[in-house]
Parts: structure tokens; sequence; C-alpha cells
């Protein structure tokens, strides 16, 4: 949960968006340099695409479901991330289960255990926040009350099998190293395997269960190593935990070895993006997420991605609540996730593109299918202008794609079929736009 000024320093890092004055004048289209897509270069499988409903979606209508989970009429996310209440309860079974109706998977996040089992903090203003929301916001869990904390997450996830959620993981904390005006606990990376290690594993083994574990959910990409590393060099941790875990709001996205060394999946599990209750629904929000999802797929090379919020806390003034609807209608963001998650769908394998990001604030990624039987091209045009974009498809054999188009004017709609020509096609790319190319490979 984050506002906006916490993704602006990661995408000034990635460069400026290109705008008409630099670029030329808006709605020019400008000819850059070939992008090859190279289907024998594998890089990582895809376990798919996710939001979360913690506070906002206890329930969601058969529309919005669709909407959000449906691959043939929505966008087709196939994650659903809920959240684990102080008192070890969830409020949001009903979506749970709207969600594994379509298909998706679902996993469980705790944000702050009782607060009478936590430690009240030295800091002034965290401490009068503590008090404040009897000891929900921030404050560490204290050391007497982790086996008690353990045992009510186990019992969290017995309770939820037994209203028929399968749970595909569980976290072991959102956010260790963070302190805020909400429900948080911070941990060190020590005192989190200390947890996991002598309580939560007991606790989950107590009760007959064995499932796999995700962590450390930590803020972002500066602080995940921190706390992952020794998680995976701690044996009995390390067996427990499949999925590794950060978020998207701080540092850059860069390779991260480990997880795949131990053979473990890297997910991002939250993001998200614009600032303010409503704040910009349209595609000046929708291609930074467009760079945001491409950067962590191609330089992160995550398994998973999250955004944050499904719908909007009409509560929360303060705080990030650019959610994936707006006023009740899909925003322009949704929509471009949908580039990604209604196409690239689980099992499915990136390749490489070269280059991935040919100029004009152009950047594009390439997946097979799991049966290598479709592929899935993804280019975002973040400029003010059309760009003309040539590609090349190294390895495959293609005889058209059909484009799916979102921008301020479409929104994931299909478009005429373009025909691939000796292993080449051109393409203009709509300013501040995402375009989606799916084509079936010649056996």
């Amino acid at each position: 949960m984050r506002s906006w000024r916490n993704v602006l320093g990661r995408l000034a890092a990635l460069g400026p968006i290109v705008t008409a004055c630099d670029a030329g004048s808006a709605g020019s289209s400008r000819p850059q340099p070939r992008v090859v897509v190279r289907w024998e270069e594998r890089r990582q499988h895809i376990t798919g695409f996710g939001a979360s409903s913690a506070w906002t979606a206890p329930a969601l209508s058969k529309e919005l479901a669709d909407r959000f989970f449906s691959a043939e009429s929505g966008i087709g996310l196939s994650l659903l991330r809920v959240r684990i209440a102080p008192d070890g309860t969830t409020g949001e079974v009903e979506t749970a289960r709207a969600a594994m109706a379509r298909g998706a998977r679902v996993w469980a996040a705790p944000w702050s255990p009782p607060g009478e089992w936590k430690a009240r903090p030295q800091s002034s203003e965290q401490a009068r926040l503590f008090d404040t929301s009897q000891g929900l916001f921030g404050g560490r869990l204290s050391k007497e009350h982790y086996a008690d904390w353990a045992r009510q997450l186990a019992g969290f996830v017995k309770s939820v099998e037994e209203q028929g959620i399968e749970l595909m993981a569980l976290s072991v904390q959102n956010e260790p190293d963070y302190e805020a005006p909400w429900e948080t606990c911070r941990f060190t990376p020590e005192e989190l395997t200390e947890f996991v290690r002598d309580h939560l594993i007991p606790a989950l083994a107590a009760e007959g269960l064995d499932t796999p574990l995700l962590a450390p959910e930590a803020t972002g990409w500066s602080a995940v190593a921190r706390y992952a590393d020794p998680l995976l060099a701690d044996a009995t941790t390390r067996a427990a935990i499949r999925f590794v875990a950060t978020h998207g709001y701080n540092g850059s996205p860069h390779a991260y070895a480990a997880p795949t060394e131990h053979g473990k999946e890297f997910w991002q599990t939250e993001v998200s993006e614009d600032d303010g209750p409503a704040g910009d629904t349209g595609m000046e929000s929708g291609s930074r997420l467009g760079i945001l999802i491409h950067d962590d797929l191609t330089r992160g090379n995550v398994n998973a991605w999250h955004y944050w919020w499904l719908l909007p806390r009409t509560d929360v003034q303060t705080v990030s609540n650019s959610a994936l609807v707006q006023d009740g209608v899909l925003t322009r963001r949704a929509y471009v996730l949908g580039n990604f998650s209604r196409f690239v769908r689980p099992g499915s394998v990136r390749v490489e593109t070269a280059p991935a990001a040919p100029g004009n604030n152009v950047h594009v990624s390439a997946y097979r299918s799991s049966d290598a039987g479709e592929l899935v091209i993804v280019a975002v045009n973040a400029s003010a202008v059309d760009v003309e974009q040539a590609f090349e498809l190294d390895g495959v054999g293609v005889a058209e794609l059909t484009p799916w188009l979102t921008s301020e004017d479409a929104a994931l709609e299909p478009g005429e079929p373009v025909a691939v020509e000796g292993a080449t096609f051109q393409y203009t790319l709509p300013t501040r736009s995402v375009t989606t190319f799916v084509g079936a490979v010649i056996p």
C-alpha cells in the first residue's frame, strides 16, 4: 500500500517518458531499430498475473468477477491475493470462490498480528500511531507470542480450506521492513527466519498442512535480498519456501539469482500506480504501468506479477487508492495489465527480444505458450507519438498476428490481423498504448 511518489524514483531511473517535444510533433510516426523475437532463447516461465482484494472486495458482482478473472471476456487475472486479518480470518472468501470458479489461484498474506501480541515502537511518531490503532500500526511481534501467531496463521489455512479455498501459498509477512499508518509489523531478517523456522513451519505441520510458503514480500527491489538470503541459507526455511517475493516500490528491477539457484519461483506481489482517491485513470497512468510490468518481467525475471487493489477503498484518502476499477469502471491500467494477463497464460515462457527497448520509449517482450503453439508479443509505447516498429521472428513461423490494443480510445480491443512476410512484420504503435500481438505457430 503506497502512494505514487514511491514508484516515481524507479520510473525516473528507467529514463524519461518521450514527449512530443522530444520526438517530433504528436501523431507523427518514426521508424526505429527492428526488434528480433528469439523463439529458442527461453527465459523464465510465467505462473500468472494478479491483484489483491484486501480490505476492499469481500465479494464481487458476477460482472466484475468476469471482468477480472475471465480469459475469454475479461482481463484474465490468474492469481488473487487475499488479506489475513489480525484475528486470523479473512472477509474475502466469496471473492476467492469467484476467482477460483474462473480458473484463478488464491494465496493469502498477513499484515499484522493482534496488537496485544506486539511490542510498542520506540520512535515517538510510530508509538503514537501504534497507540491510536490498538497496536496494529507498526511495532514488532513479541517473541513470547511467536508461537501464538504461528498457530493462528496455521488455523487460518485450515479454516479457509474447510470453506473450499485451496491456498496456493501462505505469505509469511507483508513488508516486514516497513512501519506505516496502516497494519504493519516489522521483523529483522534474522527475526523473520527464526519465526518461520522455529514456529510457523512446526505450527503448519501440527495441523497436517504442507502449504507452500511465500516470503519475504519486502517493500522493494532494494530490500528483497537482505530478507530472502537468510531464509534461503537456512535448510529448514529453504525447504518450506516455494516462492520468493518482493514488492515493487523501492529500487529498480534487476536479476536476483538466488531464487532460481535454489529452485524457487520469484514473484512481484504488489505495486500501485498513481496517487489519490481517483488519480489518473487513462493512458498516462496506463503506459507507466506497462513499463513497470515490462521491466519486472525482462529485468527482474519474475515468474508472477501483481498489482495492488482490484477495487478502491472508499475510506482511504491519504494513501494510494489507485485501483484497477474507479467509479465502477475498469481503468486503462486494468486493460494494460490485461494486455499481459489475458494472453500470457500460466505456463507460458518468456523468450528473448533484442533489443527489448529499441528507443522512443517503446518496450517489447515476447512469450511462447505452454504447448509452444502460440506466440505472444507485448509492445508498450509510452511516448506521446505514434511509433513505426519493425519485428523479426527468429526460429518460429507465424502466418499472421492479431493485435489487441489498449489506448485512450481502445480498451483491449482486437484489430485486423497483421501478415508476417519473410519472418518480418511492421506495425505503427499508437501514442501511449500497449499492443499485444497473438499468433498461432506454424507446426
